[in-house]
């Protein structure tokens, strides 16, 4: 019985004594009913090396289009403050809470829909939620181009939902295809490299877009963002028919999970999930506001004797740190964090740096507290993301993602609307109540990792172990019950652990 479920994969091997030894294991475990039989989700199989990496360097360039065109509204800020105020008639208080609208109503459908994808991914996969979710982001964008030049804020600001309806749910459905080809070996590498390369259209929004403005103007400069997400577009579409046919060809499993998800599996996802979810909303929430207000903030600050084209590229050259040394840093922290484990320790770190960075915000220079935000976002999202899929079963994996991603926009829903009020009452200049705002969410995120490492929490231990243990540990927690006293042979047979027989 257990050659019949692995001859399929034997071709594939090239080492007959691995096959043998596959073999031996399979009729053990299937003599006294324990888990499965291997298959190339364990850490003995490792997919075609040449496919994984075309699949990983398609799904960095179906997000970077995405990212650019995201941040494009921060790096204009004052152009388009010049441009709206006068076209559509709007005084600088209306203005400031429109601006951070556009941020506010890119988060508010995705403060349910990526759970809903999410759950979606776990039934029936994620390949046509990936291309669906690319059209969305292209034609958001192309709608905000159009509203853009028409001078029409009801438009910029429905281009910003039908975008932010394919965004972050994008993500999600990528994380699962990344897992898929990455499980217990590089995955915090590939999660890095994804969101570095993503994170490298931002940097290089910061810099081109400040650039392009001035000499083919707004409408312009926006558009370049459509281009660039109709190529993402086309990656997405690209990687979605690669995975499909050298999935099936090298037989790897589908990630997806059990189709007999319950609401009530929300309920009993474990407290560790839970505080990773509240660190992810804290943190996020103490960066990526911030950033959306930057150029304002150094021009009026820390340039205001400067004139406004040289305040603008000093200012967009500080703010490309943030993610350029996020872009740089990230894929060598992956490979570190994949080595060493170690996350809880990560998260911890970055959380204490991101307070300590808004505690010297007024007395350090631009360059030094956006290089300082940069390494507490390559720090924490290297870490963060794959220990999500260590804290649940494998089978929610979707789900987990969706749910996180769903909070984490809920909070960048709210966040930026109450930056933009508290900009309006402050008066131009005065920015101080905003900082101690982001500070505040630096703060939540020391206590709630400091929790996280010494609350001792079922499970908690894995997280810091390298990938690959880790990987084996939580596979072996899903099988056996953690406080079961009986050995794996009689969990099994009792029937607590069959789903994957015969897989």
């Amino acid at each position: 019985q257990a050659f019949k479920v692995l001859e399929p994969r034997i071709e594939h091997r090239t080492n007959p004594y691995q096959c043998l030894d596959n073999l031996r294991v399979a009729s053990r475990r299937l003599r006294f009913g324990v888990c499965s039989v291997p298959t190339m989700s364990d850490e003995s199989f490792r997919p075609s090396c040449p496919v994984r990496w075309a699949i990983l360097a398609l799904t960095c360039g179906g997000l970077f289009g995405q990212f650019y065109a995201f941040d494009i509204p921060s790096a204009l800020n004052e152009q388009m403050r010049r441009s709206l105020t006068v076209s559509t008639g709007v005084d600088n208080e209306e203005y400031v809470y429109l601006f951070n609208l556009l941020y506010s109503v890119y988060s508010i459908p995705n403060i349910f829909l990526p759970l809903l994808l999410g759950i979606g991914i776990d039934r029936w996969g994620y390949r046509i939620l990936i291309v669906v979710l690319g059209v969305c982001v292209f034609l958001g964008q192309l709608l905000f181009t159009f509203g853009v030049a028409e001078a029409s804020w009801s438009i910029m600001l429905a281009g910003r939902v039908l975008f932010g309806l394919g965004g972050e749910s994008l993500q999600v459905a990528q994380g699962c295809l990344l897992f898929r080809w990455f499980k217990g070996h590089e995955v915090a590498f590939a999660f890095g490299l994804n969101l570095s390369v993503a994170r490298c259209g931002s940097v290089l929004n910061d810099i081109m877009s400040p650039w392009v403005v001035q000499r083919w103007g707004v409408v312009n400069t926006v558009a370049l963002g459509g281009v660039l997400c109709l190529a993402s577009l086309a990656c997405n579409v690209c990687c979605v028919f690669l995975d499909k046919y050298e999935g099936e060809r090298a037989n790897v499993p589908e990630a997806k999970g059990d189709e007999s998800f319950s609401p009530r599996d929300l309920m009993r996802l474990p407290k560790l999930y839970w505080l990773c979810v509240l660190m992810c909303v804290s943190v996020y929430c103490g960066i990526l506001p911030f950033n959306n207000i930057a150029s304002t903030f150094f021009i009026q600050t820390r340039y205001s004797q400067l004139p406004l084209a040289e305040a603008q590229r000093l200012a967009g050259s500080a703010m490309s740190l943030l993610f350029l040394s996020s872009a740089i840093g990230t894929p060598p922290f992956g490979i570190l964090v994949d080595k060493v484990g170690m996350r809880r320790h990560f998260l911890l770190f970055s959380a204490i740096l991101l307070s300590l960075t808004y505690m010297m915000m007024f007395s350090i220079n631009p360059v030094a507290s956006m290089l300082m935000l940069g390494i507490v976002y390559m720090v924490f999202a290297g870490a963060l993301w794959p220990t999500f899929a260590l804290t649940v079963p494998q089978r929610l994996l979707g789900t987990a993602y969706g749910l996180a991603t769903s909070f984490q926009n809920a909070g960048l829903a709210i966040v930026p609307m109450m930056v933009g009020h508290l900009q309006a009452t402050g008066g131009k200049g005065n920015f101080r109540p905003v900082i101690q705002l982001l500070a505040c969410f630096g703060f939540i995120g020391t206590a709630t990792c400091s929790a996280i490492l010494y609350g001792g929490f079922p499970g908690g231990e894995i997280l810091d172990l390298p990938s690959v243990e880790a990987a084996r540990r939580h596979k072996l927690s899903e099988c056996t019950p953690l406080h079961s006293s009986e050995p794996p042979e009689t969990v099994a047979g009792k029937g607590l652990v069959k789903r994957n027989i015969g897989a």
